[in-house]
């Protein structure tokens, strides 16, 4: 069987008229009849028979497998279907959607103050402005300070008792915060 008896058989499996399958399609039903007496079939044309009656494009073209999708068990199926969800979407969708109202309501609350709190936030580890540049002359310049501080810190650590390298690493660090 080639594609235009497999389009013939779609249309007669519908109990259609070509009148009606090509009203459906948006082709006159002299196109149709073309078609099924062996006309060549655009990809627009098939396209439009598979889309319309959820017929599977690979049966279509080749005869292989079901003539029919599946229909879908749930709207969820359907949307997952249209949009491409992946299984992590489909899951978090689901999860979701099984939740009461006020616990939807609750989550969605939360993510909007997640949100607002997020939004006044100038974060130094994601700069607004120029986020791939990095400033080489002020890093040079922290590091210079922290080497020097440590230096002055051992300094220091031979003169009073009781300061060890760990005690001087702290002052180092807690210098370099004042200057910051």
């Amino acid at each position: 069987m080639n594609v235009n008896e497999r389009i013939k058989k779609v249309r007669k499996t519908l109990e259609l008229t070509q009148q009606e399958f090509g009203e459906r399609i948006g082709i006159k039903r002299n196109s149709v009849a073309l078609i099924e007496n062996g006309r060549n079939t655009s990809d627009q044309t098939i396209f439009a028979i598979c889309r319309e009656f959820n017929v599977r494009e690979e049966w279509l073209r080749e005869g292989t497998g079901e003539m029919f999708k599946a229909a879908p068990n749930t709207a969820l199926d359907a949307l997952a279907e249209e949009y491409g969800y992946s299984r992590r979407d489909y899951v978090v969708v689901e999860k979701f959607s099984n939740l009461s109202r006020r616990e939807r309501d609750v989550i969605l609350d939360f993510l909007a103050d997640v949100a607002a709190g997020c939004a006044d936030i100038d974060s130094p580890e994601f700069p607004a402005e120029n986020p791939g540049k990095i400033d080489i002359e002020a890093e040079v310049a922290a590091y210079r300070r922290s080497l020097e501080l440590q230096e002055k810190a051992s300094g220091k650590s031979s003169a009073l008792p009781g300061i060890n390298a760990a005690t001087s690493k702290s002052i180092v660090y807690h210098e370099n915060e004042k200057e910051a």
